[in-house]
C-alpha cells in the first residue's frame, strides 16, 4: 500500500536517482583502476623490400570490472639505444576484455639501411636492446565512453641479434 502512497512518478525518480547514484559511484571507482601497459616481447616476422618487418607485443592488463578499448598507439623506437626508427601511428580498435590481460600486436619495419649499424654495434653481443616510447589512447567501457587520451608508453627490452640477421638474409 505504501508503494501506491508515493506514487508512480515519485517512485520511478527515486528509482532513477538510486541507479544513477550507483552507476555513477560504480563509474568513479572503475576509472580509478588505471590498465598498465607492459612490453611483453618483440619478433622478427618477415624481410621486405622496405626492411625487416619486427613486431612488439604489448600486455594490457585491465583490471577494472569493464571492458577498455585500445583506440590509437602512437610510438617511437629506439634499436641499440641509438637507432631511432619511423615514428609509428597505429589504430588497432581493440577491445581489452575486464579482468584480463591482453596482448596487442603493433608492427613496424627496421630499415636496410639500419641493419649494417645494428650489425656492427652489436657484434660482441647476442641480443639487441630496444626501447618504446610513446602514447597510447584508450576508452573504458563501452556503455560510458569514458576516454583517456596520451596514456603513456615507456619500457625496453631486448630481441635476439641471430634472429634479425637471420630475418635480413646476413649470414653469421
Amino acid at each position: 500500500m505504501r508503494m501506491n502512497a508515493l506514487g508512480p512518478r515519485r517512485l520511478v525518480g527515486r528509482t532513477l536517482a538510486s541507479g544513477l547514484l550507483a552507476l555513477a559511484a560504480l563509474c568513479a571507482s572503475g576509472c580509478a583502476e588505471r590498465p598498465t601497459m607492459r612490453l611483453h616481447h618483440a619478433e622478427i616476422r618477415f624481410a621486405s623490400f622496405q626492411g625487416v618487418g619486427l613486431d612488439i607485443f604489448m600486455t594490457v592488463d585491465n583490471t577494472n570490472s569493464f571492458d577498455i578499448q585500445i583506440r590509437n598507439v602512437r610510438v617511437e623506437v629506439f634499436l641499440a639505444n641509438r637507432y631511432n626508427l619511423p615514428a609509428i601511428d597505429y589504430s588497432p580498435n581493440t577491445w581489452l576484455p575486464s579482468g584480463e590481460k591482453t596482448v596487442l600486436r603493433v608492427p613496424m619495419v627496421i630499415p636496410y639501411t639500419l641493419i649494417p649499424r645494428l650489425v656492427n654495434e652489436t657484434a660482441n653481443s647476442p641480443y639487441i636492446n630496444y626501447h618504446v616510447r610513446g602514447s597510447a589512447d584508450v576508452t573504458a567501457t563501452r556503455a560510458f565512453g569514458v576516454e583517456r587520451d596520451n596514456y603513456p608508453i615507456d619500457e625496453g627490452g631486448s630481441i635476439p641479434r641471430g634472429d634479425m640477421l637471420a630475418a635480413a638474409g646476413i649470414r653469421f
